[in-house]
């Protein structure tokens, strides 16, 4: 019997399963273990520095405002083309007990001075995770990071291991790496399997990993880096409810927009869960797209720091509705301004944006196509 892997017994911060742009935590018998991500894109260098040096904190509290844990550790990032489109990687670990508790996750850049500053809120269930996420993990020059790709590994790491913890009965592990395949029977806790010696860079762009426990096998993929795991460090969680009322129905925005401070992050998981379009696997593919959206409008249209392009109308459409099927302009009419016009043809809708200033603020003219 085939069964694809539905882990509910650990949670992803910020986001729903299958997302993992800040902390993760996955809890055991032996303790709680955590895995922290952090794009390499949200790094800044001084100018003239090829080295950054990061101040990271986590702290967890409990339900009654007690410290339980503390994790604090100094990074010096050197800059390098091989760590783009990859997070870097942190693991650390301790006992908790179930219930309800508070992460502080805080980022300070000790050569520039800006900071981020997280807070989120979790459950530890009583139940154990019956098997977590299999990390890729490479390493160079002393830097532990997840790649987005085996593609992606150039030039090669100085080590790379898929490393998956869990809790459960197997009777054989079989990781399927492009053609080649590796068996292991009997596994144990953790499963660390060391890929350089078996891997040809230039030939492999896939994992499997499949456990068989009797009759039935379980079929996962490794947990890889996304450029949309940088989200929730670019945008606050009242950005956040802002945006997704661009795509929000009217009943659903009237609950969210009365939900209190310390309620948001959790109230925009449950909407994510409501709109899930494969519940049950770890990957939610709408939400995903729309952080996608998000990232690339404010990429896309952004005039400066006060203008965010996820704020503009044309990144407001963007988000809503993806890219158009033809986009015409006109940059120098005459006698009238700048204008750009999209057109959506299967979705039978036309948007027309003018730049009545003169310094690319591009707004929607025809503003009731958008609501009709």
């Amino acid at each position: 019997m085939r069964r694809i892997l539905s882990i509910i017994s650990f949670l992803i911060l910020s986001l729903s399963l299958g997302f993992a742009q800040e902390l993760i935590f996955e809890n055991y018998p032996e303790g709680t273990r955590f895995w922290l991500t952090i794009p390499y894109s949200t790094i800044k260098y001084k100018v003239g520095d090829t080295r950054a040096r990061y101040q990271v904190s986590v702290e967890i509290t409990d339900a009654r405002k007690k410290r339980v844990l503390l994790h604090e550790e100094l990074l010096r990032i050197t800059k390098s083309e091989w760590l783009v489109d990859t997070a870097l990687l942190l693991r650390f670990g301790g006992k908790l007990q179930s219930g309800k508790h508070n992460a502080s996750i805080k980022l300070r850049n000790l050569d520039l001075g800006d900071k981020y500053n997280l807070k989120r809120s979790f459950v530890i269930s009583e139940r154990f995770a019956d098997k977590g996420l299999a990390y890729l993990i490479a390493k160079k020059d002393g830097t532990f990071y997840l790649p987005g790709s085996l593609a992606k590994l150039k030039p090669a790491p100085d080590s790379l291991y898929l490393i998956q913890y869990f809790n459960a009965v197997v009777d054989s592990v079989s990781v399927q790496i492009g053609a080649d395949r590796i068996s292991i029977a009997q596994p144990r806790s953790p499963l660390v399997v060391d890929l350089l010696p078996r891997v040809d860079l230039m030939q492999t762009n896939s994992t499997g990993i499949t456990y068989y426990e009797s009759n039935i096998y379980y079929k996962m993929e490794p947990f890889l880096y996304s450029p949309w795991f940088s989200y929730g460090l670019k945008y606050s969680t009242g950005d956040q409810l802002a945006q997704i009322r661009y795509i929000a129905t009217q009943s659903e925005w009237q609950v969210l927009r009365k939900v209190k401070p310390e309620m948001q992050q959790s109230s925009i998981d449950q909407y994510w869960e409501v709109h899930d379009p494969s519940p049950g696997t770890l990957r939610n593919e709408a939400r995903e797209q729309f952080y996608r959206r998000v990232i690339l409008a404010d990429e896309r249209y952004s005039i400066h720091k006060r203008l965010q392009g996820w704020k503009s109308d044309r990144g407001r459409i963007y988000i809503k509705y993806g890219d158009p099927d033809e986009i015409s302009s006109e940059t120098l009419p005459l006698g009238e301004y700048p204008h750009i016009v999209w057109t959506y043809y299967g979705l039978n809708l036309e948007f027309i944006f003018v730049d009545s200033g003169g310094y690319g603020q591009y707004q929607l003219r025809n503003k009731d196509e958008e609501y009709d």
